[in-house]
């Protein structure tokens, strides 16, 4: 009978070294291939991945029922998230039907004045950016656009290239319409409102450091004339000749700044926010009911026969952002099968040796996600795997997870369109012709943060500190997950 309890009873173990190598080298070998090489999206590589370390898991003496329920416990923290993914997808689509995005676009492109063209280009497609939520799409079209004008200006392509990819990817970070920082706030267990207010601190000195850089680089080159100002002549005027456009329209983006400061809840202030959108497409731009649910659940489809404006404008509603929340299911279990084998713990544990400062911390958060982003190659997968491996020594240290998030805003995603081998920089070769090597020095708002983060965090400002309470009840948190992992990887016999 002993013996026969011997053989029932599985012991649990950290893993080795090897194995951790192993675990992470096939973690970046599958996606590395399944991205660049095969140029297929991450979900099921993911799934690959996930398959592959939960049999290393099974060897450390889990159990698959184990595995299977710490994979639900994590999927579970980040449900809200998903639901405001989702309905973010709604508001896009309905912003852009009632004409609130097109009006954003439209007096955006108005400001561009040739004689400071390269402030006025910073200046319109980060603002589109975070009005649309999408990096690439702003890239791929203003950016484009802005390329040939710059062409025409006699400005070097690498420099209009760096500055459109900065400010394209601040969207990507500062807009409640990107997935981005859906994720980081899902991954760490934030508000993302609080997320958007916290980062401020970071984000507007980055912002204004890299608006003057712009300047004195533009003092370079005088402009001849208005020459290349046609292709966004065509964009005005086909908005103008498809939607109404009017100042008034820009206000609801107010709301986004509202919600932040007030601290209105997630789900209602979106929902809110798509209804505003909708209301202005049935009222405002003369559409139909059935057409405003159509934006909202399908997304807008551009019909103006431009091709760069239906481009631009053909996105959003609450399909298009499925694909996204299955791919963060796919990275929170992953994530999770990571948690439950102690790959996380050993790993977090060898750096905290070094980590003798709150700024020391912040400095090897931020050499994580650039070095994630040059092996990974996907800010996706460093976002989960810098996110999930630093939540626990952040609390410990007493700093609250917002500085995590903010890591992650200013080091993880905006980072990654300078490593050319990089999904978003090959990307980027590919809209604008200029390689990463070459545009990455006047891409003054991707490494600009990186550097403004460190420095902070080592002078100790806009750093949030955890109240002794808070500590330990996060604390507490982290250790109910990490028991219940070990206590899930027990066979059902021995539970008994």
């Amino acid at each position: 009978m002993e013996e026969k309890a011997a053989k029932k009873k599985r012991v649990i173990r950290d893993p080795y070294v090897w194995e951790i190598v192993v675990i992470l080298a096939v973690l970046v070998a599958v996606l590395s291939y399944s991205l660049i090489v095969l140029q297929v999206e991450a979900h099921i590589p993911f799934i690959i991945v996930i398959v592959f370390t939960s049999l290393m898991a099974i060897r450390m003496g889990h159990t698959w029922e184990g595995l299977e329920k710490t994979m639900l416990k994590s999927l579970s923290s980040v449900l809200q998230a998903i639901i405001i993914l989702v309905m973010v997808g709604m508001v896009i689509g309905a912003w852009i039907y009632g004409g609130i995005v097109p009006s954003l676009i439209y007096y955006g492109l108005k400001m561009i004045n040739p004689n400071i063209f390269l402030v006025t280009i910073f200046l319109v497609t980060s603002l589109c950016a975070v009005a649309t939520g999408t990096s690439w799409t702003i890239v791929g079209t203003l950016g484009v656009a802005s390329m040939g004008i710059g062409e025409g200006l006699g400005i070097p392509a690498p420099i209009t290239a760096g500055i459109v990819v900065s400010a394209g990817y601040f969207g990507d970070k500062f807009s409640p319409l990107s997935d981005t920082p859906n994720l980081h706030c899902a991954i760490v267990g934030v508000n993302l409102f609080d997320n958007f207010k916290f980062i401020l601190k970071t984000t507007i000195p980055s912002y204004i450091i890299s608006l003057i850089l712009c300047a004195i680089v533009g003092m370079k080159y005088a402009p001849s004339g208005e020459t290349g100002m046609n292709s966004i002549e065509i964009i005005t005027s086909t908005l103008d000749a498809n939607f109404v456009i009017h100042p008034l329209l820009i206000l609801p983006i107010l709301m986004v700044v509202g919600m932040i400061f007030f601290k209105i809840p997630a789900i209602p202030g979106i929902f809110l926010m798509a209804l505003v959108g909708s209301l202005c497409g049935i009222f405002v731009q003369d559409g139909s009911l059935a057409d405003a649910i159509n934006a909202v659940h399908y997304g807008y489809v551009g019909t103006t026969g431009v091709t760069e404006v239906d481009t631009l404008l053909t996105r959003g509603g609450m399909e298009s952002m499925l694909g996204t929340a299955s791919l963060i299911f796919c990275a929170i279990s992953y994530g999770g099968i990571l948690e439950a084998t102690g790959v996380l713990r050993v790993l977090i544990q060898k750096v905290l040796k070094i980590v003798k400062r709150d700024g020391t911390l912040v400095l090897s958060t931020v050499v994580s996600c650039i070095v994630l982003n040059m092996i990974a190659v996907d800010n996706y997968v460093t976002a989960v795997i810098t996110g999930s491996m630093f939540k626990k020594a952040y609390v410990k240290r007493g700093l609250h997870p917002l500085n995590l998030t903010k890591c992650l805003a200013e080091c993880a995603a905006i980072t990654s369109p300078l490593i050319p081998w990089n999904t978003c920089g090959i990307v980027m070769v590919g809209m604008l012709g200029v390689s990463p090597v070459e545009y990455a020095p006047y891409a003054f708002l991707c490494w600009i943060p990186s550097i403004v983060i460190v420095v902070f965090a080592y002078l100790n400002i806009g750093m949030k500190r955890l109240t002794p309470e808070e500590q330990k009840a996060l604390l507490a948190d982290e250790e109910n997950e990490t028991q219940s992992s070990m206590e899930y990887g027990e066979p059902k016999a021995q539970m008994a």
